[in-house]
């Protein structure tokens, strides 16, 4: 609980602000007009194609509403800052539409104004690299509210969009991250893309980069750089709950006796460059580095899996670290490390806690890590993305499924493989784990992801938010007839029960592909935003009191996310909880009026936003 705003003294005569606390002045209200000094403007981002920056100026401070038909649709947007010069960002535009704005103000008292000549703003069509957007299936009723936010792309022609979409599936805010031939484009070229509670995206850029904070105008708030030998890797992006960012950075060494072969078991070892992955943890206000852990000094340096030869990184790539979580619980890390099957539990001073995949080819220095299976289903991570903490303690995943089989067991072929999400339960204690849910589709809708995706807990709902964002097979075929080997996107919501039910679907893909040579598009993650716009506590800038049937009447416009409490003090010492204020409207008007109050006494009162 936060205090936001205000002390009130019912008949103080002053009208002072200190921080966020208001004494404000017992006033009827006004019939004074409220009128703009000059037109509202639109400006379009050059950046940001789906959104812009609207001014307007009042003759005395007010609050600014926008509402926008765009010939199909209308729909409001209310903006709570207090002030004579507005500057608002509006998001939220389709494209390919003619939109018309038309702005309403209104002063402390409610009294408003409305322009009569709307603002017009022409979208232009997507951009023709971008996939077609089929949506496939939506239940809104059963849906998590909000927005989905990725980064798709055109694997073919280099092009690469951060995107985000409604619960419709309609782009509602995109920018350009590469351009044709894999240019950069003004948004950073990296694969992931997080929303900050401010409203404002967040990047890991890869090698020497860094990090970075954006606005959805597209222009550059805060750079965290790499440090020197510490480069950032795209994989992970985390901001922890305690001031830090983890993200994982790559080195190679040179490992003794490693096995030359994944599917020939007599092959000669040799000494080979071999890349390891290392978490690393910098300070979020100064990217200062506090933290970093060898993966290969905890683990096996010679094991391998079926991926480990596939695509050199700077070396053998035998861990292919590609996923951290904090475990603020007992202050460990999980990483999820792709090319070993594994998800491991350490402590921070680097004592492995346990290991999370199939127990094949593990020396005997790591058996007392591995955990044992129980209960059925049951069935292990294979090529494993983005694991992550429920609230219930769980692992939630994302199981690509690559061969499911270790060296030197038989691979299962693609086109019979299927891809999922899964959750397990870990008992530490005894060492061991169950699967207590997965969503596999495979029996109407089987999946095949050879690469990227990951599995996001709602929390709202309990729902299951599932990137599969590299369908190389659906229901054991390609999914582009014409190029086989090209790629799409499907994107799922499901709900957490044990027959899931798939109450969002939505397709990334070129259906009318001609190319034989094509190769489509991907997304690594795609995560839930509650909304465009932040949602932050701010302080309530129009509080105002008034006597109504002898009572005092507090009222104030505020975001209607957000729950209002009164508190009330008669020396501004000694505070008391009196009630919650009422929401008058869908506007984000609220009013209290506090019973059986003595208004011959002096009272004060406060708001504090929950």
């Amino acid at each position: 609980m936060k205090t936001n705003t205000g002390s009130f003294s019912f008949f103080s005569p002053r009208n002072i602000v200190t921080l966020a606390t208001i004494i404000a002045v017992f006033v009827p209200p006004s019939s004074r007009a409220l009128t703009i000094l000059s037109a509202p403007s639109f400006t379009p981002s050059k950046i940001a194609p789906l959104a812009g920056v609207l001014s307007v100026t009042t003759d005395t401070p007010s609050q600014v509403s926008v509402s926008v038909y765009d010939g199909i649709d209308t729909w409001r947007r209310d903006f709570y800052d207090y002030s004579t010069n507005h500057t608002e960002t509006l998001l939220g535009f389709k494209a390919d539409r003619f939109n018309e704005i038309t702005v309403t103000v209104r002063d402390q008292y409610r009294n408003t104004f409305t322009t009569g000549q709307p603002l017009y703003f022409l979208t232009e069509p997507l951009p023709t690299n971008m996939p077609t957007f089929t949506l496939i299936t939506n239940n809104p009723g059963l849906m998590e509210p909000g927005y989905t936010i990725f980064r798709v792309s055109n694997q073919t022609t280099g092009a690469a969009y951060v995107t985000i979409v409604d619960r419709s599936g309609q782009i509602v805010w995109y920018g350009e991250a590469s351009g044709v031939g894999g240019t950069v484009g003004p948004f950073p070229t990296t694969s992931d893309v997080l929303q900050l509670t401010n409203g404002n995206l967040f990047f890991p850029e890869t090698d020497t980069l860094g990090l970075e904070e954006m606005d959805m105008l597209g222009n550059p708030v805060k750079i965290w750089p790499s440090l020197p030998g510490y480069n950032v890797d795209s994989h992970e992006d985390l901001i922890t709950d305690h001031g830090t960012i983890l993200y994982l950075n790559y080195t190679t060494q040179v490992v003794p006796n490693f096995p030359s072969s994944a599917t020939d078991p007599d092959a000669p070892t040799e000494n080979a460059d071999v890349t390891c992955g290392r978490p690393v943890e910098i300070s979020f206000t100064n990217a200062a580095l506090l933290n970093s852990w060898s993966l290969i000094g905890m683990l096996d340096p010679t094991r391998i899996n079926y991926l480990c030869f596939a695509i050199p990184l700077y070396g053998i790539d035998a861990e292919h670290a590609n996923a951290i979580v904090d475990d603020p619980a007992d202050d460990s890390l999980i990483v999820s490390m792709r090319n070993q099957d594994a998800v491991v539990k350490f402590t921070r001073s680097g004592q492995l806690k346990w290991i999370l995949g199939p127990t094949n080819n593990w020396g005997p220095e790591w058996q007392p890590y591995l955990l044992t299976p129980v209960g059925e289903p049951f069935q292990w991570n294979y090529a494993q993305h983005a694991p992550i903490l429920t609230p219930q303690g769980t692992i939630l995943l994302y199981d690509d499924g690559n061969c499911r089989a270790e060296p030197f067991d038989p691979p299962l072929p693609d086109q019979d493989n299927y891809s999922r999400a899964a959750e397990f339960s870990i008992d530490e204690t005894n060492m061991q784990v169950s699967q207590v849910w997965q969503y596999t589709g495979t029996n109407e809708d089987r999946l095949y992801t050879d690469a990227l995706g990951n599995a996001a807990w709602l929390p709202i709902t309990g729902n299951v938010l599932i990137t599969f964002g590299f369908v190389s097979y659906e229901n054991g075929m390609h999914p582009d007839p014409i190029a086989t080997n090209a790629t799409i996107v499907r994107i799922k919501e499901v709900t957490h029960q044990a027959d899931p039910t798939v109450v969002f679907d939505l397709q990334l893909s070129d259906p009318a592909n001609t190319n034989t040579n094509s190769t489509g598009f991907y997304v690594y993650r795609s995560h839930r935003i509650p909304d465009l716009y932040s949602h932050l506590p701010v302080p309530v800038a129009n509080l105002t009191v008034q006597a109504e049937s002898g009572q005092p009447l507090l009222e104030f416009t505020a975001d209607p996310v957000r729950t209002y409490v009164i508190q009330s003090s008669p020396d501004l010492a000694n505070w008391s909880q009196i009630g919650i204020a009422s929401p008058d409207d869908t506007n984000g008007d609220f009013s209290f009026q506090q019973p059986g109050s003595n208004t011959l006494s002096a009272h004060f009162y406060r708001v504090l936003t929950q």
